[in-house]
């Protein structure tokens, strides 16, 4: 009888398996002929993650461009749903695989891909993969050195310092260099990249293109500029609302960015980044209070 049942059950594993990969075979084979299928419902689920990520890997090598895309894309889905660091980590090896694309529109995708994971996701022979394609000059370099500095990869510090100095290289290039390496805790980039800032007017641009690179460093000075900021009802900024010619303060955008670099964060956001409130105002003032009582507040640096 055990042994009857023991059959029964691998049978009807190897069922659901054979299942799950007629679901994706079914789908690549209508993405070749140019169709856009939906994604198939049984790679979301946690006891089909691993089995579905193994399915996978075989499009990640496929002729066609958008095959090996769109498996990228599906190995991000898996591994950002799954709550199994093993199936995480396997997901990010997959698309690591996809940064080394020869297609250069495949590479930027996988590297903001890889930007959804947490660092304990990636493996030392990720981390010297991602190194490797820096020194190789990879596609998409300003995205991938953003990523070195959030993973901290430690071996490109020096080669990310001669980067942010080369004046040889557009001012993009080496103020990007900056950024990495104050991720990385670098006392002298940060110093740079805050002077900097510090000589800038408070306009739309500033805050919009500028200020997001500070909250990126996730460096303690760099939030306490933007807290600081937030204190400033000084209407520099103009609306959201395109029918309005109104300004507005620039502490209302300042108080969404730090809404997702703050532990325990007084407001919310919303799956778009906004704030979740129907009075910008009130919010705002709850924001201030909020950091006026809470000085040690904690930044957190374990996402992108």
């Amino acid at each position: 009888m055990l042994r009857f049942l023991v059959f029964t059950v691998c049978v009807m594993s190897a069922c659901g398996v054979y299942a799950q990969q007629s679901k994706l075979e079914s789908y690549f084979n209508q993405v070749r002929t140019g169709k856009y299928p939906s994604i198939p419902a049984e790679i979301s689920k946690p006891e089909n993650a691993f089995n579905a990520l193994k399915e996978l890997n075989k499009y990640l090598s496929d002729s066609i461009t958008i095959i090996r895309q769109r498996a990228a894309s599906l190995s991000r889905y898996v591994g950002t749903q799954a709550k199994v660091s093993s199936v995480r980590t396997k997901a990010v090896d997959q698309i690591v695989i996809s940064a080394k694309d020869k297609d250069n529109g495949n590479v930027g995708a996988a590297l903001l891909y890889l930007t959804e994971f947490k660092k304990n996701d990636f493996s030392k022979a990720n981390l010297d993969t991602l190194y490797s394609l820096f020194k190789r000059k990879q596609a998409h370099l300003n995205t991938l050195i953003r990523l070195m500095g959030y993973l901290e990869i430690q071996t490109s510090k020096n080669d990310l310092y001669n980067l942010s100095q080369d004046q040889s290289l557009g001012r993009k290039d080496r103020w990007t260099a900056m950024l990495a390496l104050a991720r990385m805790n670098d006392e002298q980039a940060m110093t740079d990249v805050l002077n900097r800032v510090k000589r800038m007017p408070l306009t739309d641009a500033v805050v919009y293109e500028i200020f997001p690179d500070l909250i990126f460093t996730r460096r303690p000075e760099a939030i306490a500029f933007l807290v600081e900021a937030i204190y400033s009802d000084a209407k520099n900024c103009e609306s959201p609302n395109s029918d309005s010619a109104e300004r507005i303060p620039c502490a209302y955008r300042i108080m969404e960015m730090l809404a997702a670099v703050i532990e325990n964060y007084p407001l919310k956001q919303n799956a778009s980044g906004d704030i979740e409130t129907t009075d910008y105002t009130a919010a705002l003032q709850q924001v201030r209070n909020w950091f006026k009582n809470n000085k040690n507040y904690s930044i957190l640096r374990d996402t992108y």
